[in-house]
């Protein structure tokens, strides 16, 4: 895993000096490598269990390697689709230095998530997502313009505030814990904290869950601390998007997992599950509202980034073995559906100019390919099989009625409804009707799509048995069953 960090530093260091034509091919080849060599890590750690580099203060385990994994194929896919995206954006007058300082931050984003996976350092950890901050601070304001601009301000003020209340959970963290592991960062090591966690005191993995909850959750999008969420996805280049919709907010929430784990394991499974629970319904509730009366189909998708967050933390705040399975499950699920998504209405977004719905109409004839992928995708991404949401909201149902949680069931199943019916009315206002023109799609940003797309299918289809050891794994580990 070491290798797959320098490469990524190195290559985001390099890019700016490059010819913008090595950098756009360069980049695909160097992504492709990235998520081959964390996909040949998955047999060996199955073999395993966990593998170590630097101290102990890298590790692979059952958990963060199918998010890291499920991360670079997203990461190799968007650095596919982005060469035909920033072409067209070249097109409108965009300078080649300006798209290459699109590929540095771009590239410094991605480095900063997959330490936060790998980490088994808290404190590194919140180092790293404070990278994920600031480089994508730059990526919201991209284009200069006055909304991109306040988007910025306005995401690196909430989100800034947030992880200063996700720092003051680390510092508690330690504050529980150096008392039995002395003093040092080893005392913020995830596997030494999980190994002595029932030692430690209750009060204090109280407090330091609320505030990882309320902190790390403003990252994940979660309610309330999700009032960036719609600005900066709206603003920010559509790969960007992609990429904090897909897998940023999942990395976020991967934190409030692993201190989960921990405070679990210490004999409060009722006091996370139920915050979860909260947290996981409410911010259902905000989306499906916002989503009905959307006027702009990129805060349209980031609403309903919203909407599965909350849907993984209802998950995880069930408790039993199955919510914990389906809520892993979704987190990858979402992560190949909302890039799909993304990349479809991107591709809308660099033709047309607008993010307004009311001003696209007829785009099964100006745009047949996208407008089927956008099709395909509305019924992915809303739970229609045979596509991988639907397994996964299916268990999370089944999860709940085993816990006999019979009134939230109702309760997310009409918000799952309205969010249905907000997705079908204002995508089919854009697929159909009449349109006089007809718009050159570009190869390069339908390969992506369709890679996405085959994922979507073949994960609502199978599971292949290495995912199903690696989720079953990962489940153990946070129950901690299955540590080391």
């Amino acid at each position: 895993m070491g290798y797959i960090l320098a490469i990524q530093l190195i290559w985001t260091a390099l890019v700016k000096f490059l010819p913008l034509r090595v950098v756009y091919v360069a980049q695909v080849f160097i992504t492709a490598i990235l998520f081959l060599g964390s996909f040949s890590y998955i047999p060996k750690v199955i073999n395993q269990k966990v593998i170590f580099q630097i101290k102990d203060y890298l590790f692979l385990d059952s958990l963060n390697i199918l998010i890291l994994t499920s991360l670079l194929f997203l990461v190799f896919c968007i650095a596919i689709y982005s060469i035909g995206y920033m072409k067209k954006e070249q097109e409108q007058g965009l300078s080649e230095e300006k798209v290459k300082t699109f590929y540095m931050w771009k590239n410094l984003f991605v480095f900063c998530m997959s330490v936060v996976l790998v980490s088994n350092n808290f404190g590194i950890a919140w180092i790293a997502i404070e990278g994920t901050t600031l480089s994508t601070t730059f990526l919201i304001g991209f284009y200069n313009t006055k909304d991109a601009i306040k988007a910025s301000w306005q995401y690196i003020i909430i989100c800034s505030f947030g992880i200063a209340l996700g720092l003051f959970g680390v510092v508690t963290l330690y504050f529980a814990t150096y008392h039995t592991l002395g003093e040092g960062m080893n005392s913020l090591n995830w596997i030494n904290i999980i190994k002595i966690s029932s030692h430690l005191d209750p009060s204090l993995l109280k407090i330091s869950f609320a505030f990882f909850l309320v902190g790390f959750g403003t990252k994940a999008g979660l309610a309330p601390m999700h009032s960036w969420l719609p600005d900066a996805h709206s603003q920010s280049p559509t790969p960007i998007s992609a990429l904090m919709s897909g897998v940023l907010l999942s990395s976020a929430l991967y934190l409030i997992l692993r201190l989960k784990a921990i405070v679990d394991s210490a004999g409060l499974v009722h006091f996370t599950s139920n915050l979860l629970l909260l947290v996981g319904m409410l911010s259902i509730f905000i989306a499906a509202i916002a989503i009905i009366g959307q006027k702009d189909y990129k805060r349209l998708l980031a609403f309903s980034s919203m909407e599965h967050m909350g849907l993984m933390a209802f998950a995880f705040g069930i408790g039993n073995r199955l919510g914990v399975f389906a809520g892993l499950l979704h987190l990858i699920n979402h992560v190949f559906a909302k890039g799909l998504m993304f990349s479809s209405v991107g591709s809308i977004l660099v033709n047309f100019h607008t993010r307004e719905i009311s001003k696209i109409k007829g785009l099964y004839k100006s745009m047949p390919l996208t407008a089927v992928f956008i099709t395909l995708g509305v019924l992915g991404i809303t739970g229609i099989p045979p596509f991988n949401i639907f397994i996964s909201e299916f268990l999370i149902l089944t999860s709940a009625l085993d816990a006999h949680m019979y009134w939230q069931i109702v309760v997310v199943l009409l918000f799952l409804v309205m969010i249905f019916g907000g997705f079908i009315y204002l995508f089919s206002s854009m697929l159909m009707g009449k349109s006089d023109e007809v718009k050159k799609e570009d190869y390069k940003m339908l390969l992506p799509m369709a890679m996405l797309l085959g994922m979507m299918i073949y994960l609502g289809i199978t599971m292949p048995e290495n995912m199903k050891i690696l989720l079953n794994n990962a489940v153990d580990i946070l129950s901690n069953k299955g540590v080391l």
